[in-house]
C-alpha cells in the first residue's frame, strides 16, 4: 500500500514537471513571436518578428520550437544556478530552395523567459551550404536573389566537327 502510494506520489510530480516545462516553452515561445523586430535591428520596421518572417516567407508556414543555445559561462556553479540559456528557433522553407533559421535568446532553463528577447542569428542553408547573416534587415535581400547560374557547356567550334 504504501509503495503504491510513493508511485503515485512520484507520478504526480513528474507529471506536474513536464506541465511546467511545456508553460515555460509556450511563454518563450509566445515572448520571441512577439518581439518587435526594431529592437534588434533599428531598419526594420515596429513589426513583431512573427509578422516580418511571415512577409518575408511569403506566408510560409514557420516551425517554432524551444532549444538550448549552447552558451555556458564555464563555470559549473554559476551555469547549474542559473540554467543553461533557452533560445526559441523559428524554421521555414523559402520557395522550397531556402531554409531560414532565427534564433533568439528568451531566457534560461533555470530561471524562465526573459521580458526582452535578443536576437542570437539569422541562417540562410541553400544548396548544402549555410551562411549567417550580419542583420535581420538583410534576409529579405537574401530571400529574394535570385539563384546562382551554373555554367553551361560551350559550343562546338565551327570546323572542329
Amino acid at each position: 500500500m504504501i509503495l503504491n502510494l510513493w508511485i503515485l506520489l512520484l507520478t504526480a510530480c513528474l507529471w506536474a514537471q513536464q506541465a511546467s516545462v511545456k508553460n515555460t516553452e509556450k511563454v518563450a515561445i509566445q515572448r520571441a513571436k512577439s518581439a518587435i523586430v526594431s529592437s534588434f535591428d533599428r531598419s526594420l520596421p515596429n513589426v513583431r518578428l512573427e509578422f516580418f518572417l511571415k512577409y518575408e516567407g511569403g506566408g510560409t508556414p514557420i516551425k517554432w520550437e524551444v532549444n538550448d543555445c549552447g552558451d555556458q559561462t564555464g563555470n559549473p556553479g554559476l551555469d547549474q544556478e542559473q540554467g543553461s540559456p533557452m533560445c526559441v528557433q523559428a524554421e521555414f522553407e523559402f520557395k522550397g530552395r531556402k531554409a531560414v533559421t532565427v534564433l533568439v535568446a528568451a531566457g534560461t532553463f533555470g530561471r524562465g523567459p526573459s521580458a526582452v528577447p535578443a536576437l542570437v542569428s539569422v541562417t540562410i542553408t541553400e544548396s548544402g551550404t549555410s551562411r549567417p547573416l550580419r542583420h535581420l534587415s538583410d534576409l529579405p535581400m537574401e530571400l529574394h536573389r535570385p539563384a546562382p547560374r551554373l555554367p553551361r557547356d560551350l559550343p562546338v567550334p565551327v570546323g572542329a566537327l
